[in-house]
């Protein structure tokens, strides 16, 4: 009878059957389904000959020391995969070994001020054993069915973040298993190189499978409110100013573009543009009062103001409900041609153009987010990159572009949409023209009538070549690799964020 598997994973499932590490009491699934070589993004597919289904970090910490010392594995990689909420192929490993760290133990233990979870835990799951208590995490993401290990890889941000910064910024200590097996805890104090390095560090020096997390008392209710504008630099202008005041619990913004296949008519401009802001509250009065006071010192060119409450869980849970109506319509299982930026305060209006007039034509729906975050709320000792502004400026704009489509992966159609997404994050990444050499003091007129790039960051960065790497990580590019170099010397890690080519083990 024919062998079912390739000569590739023959020779893989040989290593690690006759391993010193002896992998035989691993769940290790050499016939993999299509889900393990796919993500959220559906558009990159990737095929693993392997998956791994760990029962402790241990297993993990066997798996990467056997590929670390053993020369017949010279080829192998190995992608630590969670909720797979990657939209271009980030949590693969083209030939070589998935872990699905979903299949550890779901592990949430609360203490006096943090609580302690699993790397393959859902920020759900934290949420819920969190409340039991009367404590939450101070900043989330905006959607909640994400693995712990998994936004922390990145960052974690939503509308808390102006205020307690991103969830890397809201971490005590971590559990890590480097790309050499090695099972190290590490915090600001012990082993802080590692610390800061995998936080934000795209899966590339380590697999976190424990996170200290902060908490703080959770409040019973939200009182939810949502403002529409029709003009951009009023919906810009309110929303510095409510983060300057620093009294809200939750910021974002949306631009609401009206899908170029519609036929529905609306009374709204195109594209208008809504402001949504939470308070936290158990004192109905008091929360009331707050809210009137701030509103009354926004701009009066407003549209419409609406309020609602809401409970605290229900309002943190917001999205499920979102992707609940898209799952019944088709539209989430589909290919979602993403992209994330942080842009400098001085270039958001330009941004905001160059994103309208490249999307228009083919934007059929779903959010564009845009809203401010403050610099000295992100400890820039860890691996993910804000933009380098001249002169400094603590207000940088996150912009979520998450639109949907109907189009096939590898269709034309889909091929049409990433050129236009090319074009904007190319256009934004680059540098400007105007640099402090030539003017000393550049003013924001300066700054968003240049004719160069935006000096704009990817967020969940996708590059494919180690030059545009260098350029990503600018002044960190140094220490990225040195860190790479004494964590995962073979480049074994994350192999689908296309950063590092494998090593062979010397001989």
């Amino acid at each position: 009878m024919m062998s079912p598997f390739s000569p590739h994973s023959l020779l893989i499932f040989s290593i690690l059957i006759f391993s010193p590490s002896s992998y035989v009491s691993f769940d290790l699934d050499f016939s993999p389904s299509l889900t393990y070589s796919q993500d959220y993004g559906k558009i990159i597919e990737e095929s693993p000959v392997s998956v791994l289904r760990p029962t402790s970090p241990t297993d993990i910490s066997l798996l990467l020391k056997s590929i670390s010392t053993d020369p017949a594995q010279n080829n192998v990689t190995v992608a630590a995969r969670g909720a797979a909420h990657s939209t271009y192929g980030q949590a693969q490993a083209p030939g070589g070994i998935v872990i699905d760290m979903t299949s550890l133990p779901n592990f949430i233990k609360v203490e006096n001020g943090y609580v302690d979870a699993g790397g393959g835990a859902l920020w759900v799951d934290v949420l819920k054993e969190t409340l039991s208590y009367g404590l939450t995490p101070r900043t989330w993401t905006d959607y909640l069915y994400l693995t712990v290990g998994g936004t922390l890889s990145n960052a974690g941000v939503s509308g808390q973040a102006y205020r307690y910064g991103p969830q890397i910024s809201n971490v005590l200590e971590l559990d890590v298993v480097t790309g050499k097996g090695e099972q190290v805890t590490c915090s600001e104090l012990v082993n802080s190189d590692l610390f800061y390095g995998v936080l934000g560090g795209l899966g590339q020096f380590g697999i976190i499978t424990r996170a200290r997390i902060i908490l703080q008392h959770a409040p019973e209710m939200v009182k939810r409110v949502e403002i529409i504008y029709g003009d951009f630099d009023q919906f810009i202008k309110d929303q510095e100013f409510l983060i300057s005041k620093g009294k809200v619990d939750y910021l974002e913004g949306f631009v609401n573009l009206q899908a170029s296949t519609s036929t529905t008519t609306t009374e709204l401009p195109n594209p208008y543009y809504t402001i949504e802001l939470a308070l936290y509250y158990n004192d109905t009065n008091l929360v009331q009062n707050t809210l009137d006071q701030l509103v009354l010192q926004l701009g009066s060119v407003r549209l419409s103001t609406t309020e609602f409450d809401v409970s605290f869980f229900e309002f943190l849970n917001r999205v499920k409900a979102t992707v609940d109506e898209l799952t019944q319509r088709g539209l989430w299982d589909i290919p979602h041609p993403w992209f994330n930026l942080f842009v400098p305060k001085a270039q958001i209006v330009r941004f905001k153009d160059l994103v309208i007039q490249s999307i228009s034509s083919t934007y059929i729906g779903g959010p564009i987010i845009i809203y401010p975050i403050l610099r000295h709320k992100w400890n820039l000792n860890m691996s993910v990159m804000l933009p380098e502004v001249y002169p400094k400026e603590d207000i940088v704009y996150i912009v979520s572009v998450l639109q949907w489509t109907t189009c096939e992966r590898g269709s034309q159609c889909l091929e049409t949409l990433l050129s236009q997404n090319k074009k904007v994050i190319s256009i934004a990444t680059s540098e400007p023209n105007t640099r402090p050499i030539s003017i000393n003091n550049p003013t924001r007129s300066d700054l968003s009538n240049d004719g160069g790039g935006m000096g704009a960051k990817q967020y969940l960065p996708y590059w494919t070549s180690e030059e545009e790497w260098g350029a990503h990580f600018g002044g960190k590019w140094d220490r990225f690799k040195d860190l790479k170099s004494r964590f995962d010397p073979l480049n074994v890690l994350a192999p689908g964020q296309r950063i590092f080519k494998r090593k062979p083990i010397a001989t």
